[in-house]
């Protein structure tokens, strides 16, 4: 029973990767109004039109709108494919009502709530039309969902992370609070460095700085710091491919490869400092692939501007994202248990 649920978990984190890695595809691919509606298609639960009479029929039940099946059909199998996986997670939180762990069915049931708000911003990213800050929301939405289920994993199993033979002696209490302290600082500007990496997507400012390391050849281009964060909650206007003027879009950009170099330095240290401190085996393999994801985060990050976006490259840019999250958790969480055992 026991291996069965750790498959079946590992299982259900591959598939929110997926669906994770698909939304962005869907919508660096500009696929995101495929469909103007939710949860079907212009009126259609299962496929869409994809014939003369139904594609007749859409365009003139939903005005203004011009049918794209290819696009249409990228939106609709992300949506089946993130039903799924809604299914997928509440018989988790059944399995482990069913095995009695108290805790870890509470945080099955965060999860599943999670999931219930983030179909709510689904269907919302549609009918708000590629509103920036629900899109942005519902990017972190699918991070928190994996990243709790990572966790979930973690706690579930239980390993005994330690050979027998590991000294804890030389490790102070006082060093592990101090690396936590700062482990959880790094997770903290790592978040934030998300979102501005999804501010930066949805209001399509990806391409605003056309060099590197310069922008624009510019070390200070022009830029309006104050339209780039303003949130606009307008209703009835449409988002896709951005509303922001380029000096907005610039400080968007800008903001976030300055910011990327805070939490590059963060994440470097953290790693240099954990493997200096902890000598053991798991905490070394964690803080090689902490910089491993860090610099290649960095140079998928500099390939979307030096090769103009090719969708490819974007998507793993936010794959990519998800790995150095999950392994900074997996990190914090050893720590954490390593605290424990002192």
């Amino acid at each position: 029973m026991i291996k069965k649920i750790n498959y079946y978990l590992l299982f259900v984190i591959t598939v929110t990767f997926t669906v994770i890695t698909l939304g962005a595809y869907v919508r660096l691919s500009h696929a995101g109004l495929g469909c103007p509606d939710w949860p079907g298609c212009y009126g259609i639960l299962l496929g869409v039109p994809d014939n003369t009479a139904e594609i007749l029929s859409a365009e003139n039940d939903f005005k203004g709108w011009s049918v794209d099946i290819g696009k249409a059909w990228k939106e609709m199998i992300h949506r089946y494919i993130a039903g799924a996986l809604g299914i997928f997670i509440f018989i988790i939180t059944l399995l482990f009502y069913k095995v009695n762990t108290n805790k870890l069915f509470k945080l099955s049931l965060v999860i599943s709530i999670l999931v219930i708000m983030q179909a709510a911003l689904g269907a919302f990213t549609v009918t708000l039309k590629l509103q920036p800050l629900i899109v942005m929301m519902h990017l972190v939405g699918g991070l928190s969902i994996i990243s709790l289920l990572w966790l979930l994993f973690l706690r579930y199993n239980k390993y005994n992370y330690f050979n027998e033979n590991e000294i804890f002696t030389n490790i102070s209490r006082k060093k592990i609070n101090l690396l936590s302290f700062f482990g959880y600082s790094t997770l903290v500007a790592l978040i934030i460095q998300v979102m501005l990496g999804g501010w930066t997507s949805t209001n399509y400012a990806a391409l605003a700085c056309a060099d590197f390391p310069r922008c624009n050849n510019s070390w200070w281009p022009h830029m309006d710091f104050y339209n780039a964060f303003i949130v606009e909650l307008a209703t009835d206007l449409n988002y896709e491919f951005g509303r922001l003027d380029s000096p907005a879009r610039v400080a968007i950009h800008f903001t976030h490869r300055a910011w990327a170099i805070i939490v590059a330095a963060m994440v470097i240290y953290f790693s240099f400092i954990s493997f200096r401190t902890i000598k053991i085996t798991y905490q070394k393999i964690l803080s090689f692939l902490l910089i491993f994801f860090l610099f290649l985060q960095i140079l998928l990050g500099i390939l979307n501007v030096k090769l103009g976006l090719p969708i490819y490259i974007a998507v793993a840019h936010n794959g990519n994202a998800v790995l150095l999250l999950m392994c900074l958790i997996t990190q914090l969480y050893l720590i954490k248990s390593i605290k424990n055992n002192l």
